[in-house]
């Protein structure tokens, strides 16, 4: 979503209004100011007609700024002449008065009496506009302390449901690292053991912010569930996808990818995800492993394909989200799943942790990072059968 529509939603009605009266009655000054320059000698109704001209094109250029960010200048300009043209028109069409050679009593006092209700009309015009501002500041911090500390108590939240992964299991260990691109992320990385054995699993929840958030804590909460209970691992995905279906935005998905070690096999499955990365130790050569599955919570019966991978001691495998693949350069060029492939190409043999850091260290280098980053490395230490 842009910031200007964000800005539209999100800030209260009323709090807009008085702060586009604040300037409408700052703009208005200018109008009363043109008229001492002049004397006083503009007819009453085109001052007036000055003072809401000016202050309305006040307001659109705040409203078109606002909107237009840095694109500001497209409708600045267009409105500068706009106003420029409305303006001497009504120069033209109610002229100033003549200016007189000689003034009498009654000529000063009617011009002191004019400059007077202009000079109180700049008062007036600067105390309204400064009492909006005010009361915008004062109502608009307190909302955004409060929001600061939600925000805070929702990325605390954040780091208890996605810490940092650095333990083992058997003959097996597990590194990874979720990087929200925010103050919450819609990643989700995590290693679940029972005496069954283990699966390492990644997650990534479409769009940004609090919402994907919360939908990934949901995923968490379901997918720990389902795996506490005595079903199969290769029934997660329909599980996941049931769970997700009723309870959340039409526009919204997750994409999925694991692997399992039940003790005999190791076992995949990816949905719409990225393909996880298989470093093989004695050939040196990385492989792709993916499944054809649709993202989770899109469509319901549909089944969702599993399968199972050899490996060798040494071997290394890698969960990636797509927050580090489309981290872009200068050139508009992703770093991708050759870049990663490189990295760890690189620095093969080096421990799990050092090639995530690797991989981070060279997406910073390559370009800026628009979406959370998600690493998940599983590391073999026996051979299959």
């Amino acid at each position: 979503m842009k910031t200007s529509n964000l800005l539209w939603r999100t800030v209260p009605r009323k709090t807009l209004v008085i702060s586009l009266i604040g300037v409408f009655f700052i703009g208005s000054t200018i109008g009363f100011a043109n008229d001492i320059i002049d004397m006083g000698r503009r007819p009453s109704l085109r001052s007036i007609l000055d003072v809401l001209l000016i202050g309305g094109f006040a307001v659109a250029f705040a409203v078109t700024g606002t909107i237009l960010r840095k694109r500001w200048w497209k409708a600045f300009f267009p409105l500068f002449a706009v106003e420029i043209i409305l303006m001497n028109l009504l120069g033209h069409w109610l002229a100033d008065l003549p200016r007189p050679r000689q003034m009498g009593a009654a000529e000063i006092a009617r011009l002191q009496s004019r400059l007077t209700l202009d000079g109180m009309a700049i008062i007036f015009a600067i105390t309204v506009g400064y009492v909006c501002f005010v009361y915008v500041s004062i109502t608009e911090g307190r909302r955004y302390f409060r929001v600061h500390a939600e925000m805070a108590l929702a990325a605390e939240i954040h780091q208890v449901l996605v810490p940092a992964i650095d333990t083992k299991a058997s003959d097996f260990d597990f590194c990874g690292s979720s990087l929200p691109s925010g103050e919450v992320g819609g990643d989700l990385i995590d290693v679940f053991q029972n005496n069954r054995g283990w699966i390492a699993y990644i997650a990534d929840v479409s769009g940004h912010g609090v919402a994907p958030g919360v939908v990934m804590g949901m995923v968490k909460s379901a997918a720990r569930m389902q795996l506490s209970s005595a079903e199969k691992t290769d029934a997660l995905l329909e599980h996941l996808n049931s769970v997700l279906l009723p309870i959340k935005k039409p526009e919204t998905f997750v994409t999925f990818a694991y692997l399992a070690w039940n003790g005999e096999r190791l076992e995949y499955s990816t949905a719409g995800h990225p393909p996880i990365l298989h470093y093989h130790a004695a050939t040196r050569e990385i492989s792709e492993v993916a499944c054809s599955n649709l993202p989770l919570g899109m469509f319901g019966g549909k089944p969702f394909v599993s399968g199972s991978v050899p490996f060798a001691p040494d071997d290394l495998f890698l969960l990636v989200t797509d927050g580090v693949l489309e981290v872009t350069n200068a050139e508009d060029e992703e770093f991708g799943l050759a870049g990663v492939k490189g990295v760890m190409s690189a620095h093969a043999g080096d421990p799990p942790g050092a090639i995530l850091q690797a991989v981070l260290d060279a997406t910073n280098r390559h370009g800026h990072a628009a979406d959370d980053q998600s690493l998940l490395f599983v590391q073999c230490h026996l051979r299959s059968d």
